[in-house]
């Protein structure tokens, strides 16, 4: 298995050293994230109307600063994201 690393959040410093992170298994192309956790049962709330979440799943929060990485992930240009 190869995992090709894109980037990962630089909105500050985390307690354990981790951040939120874009990479890509090359095997099948398929987004590994890294993010936290969504709690907040009115989120939760929200998504599930569109989309429901077994339990072998997680909704995670993606950092703004982010959005670029996962463009690039997909395969697009340089896009502005402001």
């Amino acid at each position: 298995m190869r995992i090709r690393f894109y980037g990962k959040s630089m909105g500050g410093p985390s307690q354990s050293g981790s951040c939120p992170s874009v990479s890509v298994d090359e095997s099948d192309l398929s987004l590994l994230i890294v993010g936290k956790r969504v709690g907040d049962p009115a989120v939760i709330a929200e998504i599930v109307k569109h989309s429901h979440i077994d339990p072998d799943e997680a909704l995670v929060r993606v950092p703004a600063d982010l959005r670029k990485v996962l463009w690039e992930a997909l395969g697009g240009d340089d896009p502005n994201f402001g």
